[in-house]
């Protein structure tokens, strides 16, 4: 009889976490964050947010507007093309730089698989309003060699 009561808490405690992960699987499935989607971005190393980039404080926390602008785009667990010319032209972050500018790919046709486009050192993170690409350094004009040429014609004319 002693037997029988050793088996029973074990049983009892078996029986109460399957049916604790059974029942809480549905509700964890949507806070997952999805670790494949990050090589579906430009550029997405570079930012070097990792689940930032959609989500606010890490996985499984709530979307950035990134991600949901991402996740109006795909279906949970989905592998779905998303980086199309339509989220490039949105400004998630509200900077001013659209989220193409942001990760070098303006006209949105990047494809996974393809070389990071633009150039690494103006990738900021499309989901941080205070990471925006630096400004283009100014630079002198030097007249070209032949508009040289022909202003020491004129000069000797």
């Amino acid at each position: 009889m002693s037997s029988r009561r050793g088996r029973s808490p074990a049983l009892m405690l078996a029986v109460v976490a399957t049916v604790g992960l059974w029942t809480a699987g549905p509700w964890t499935g949507d806070a997952e964050a999805r670790g494949f989607r990050g090589p579906m971005v430009p550029n997405a190393e570079t930012v070097g947010a990792g689940c930032n980039l959609c989500h606010v404080s890490g996985g499984g926390s709530p979307r950035n507007q990134f991600g949901l602008d991402v996740e109006a785009l795909v279906t949970v667990n989905g592998r779905e093309v998303f980086w199309t010319p339509e989220l490039a032209a949105l400004d998630s972050d509200g900077d001013g730089f659209t989220n193409g500018e942001e990760l070098g790919d303006p006209e949105g046709t990047w494809e996974p698989g393809d070389d990071p486009p633009g150039d690494a050192a103006r990738i900021t993170n499309p989901a941080d309003p205070e990471s925006r690409p630096p400004e283009p350094v100014a630079t002198t004009a030097r007249p070209s060699t032949w508009a040289r040429i022909k202003a020491l014609v004129g000069a000797a004319r």
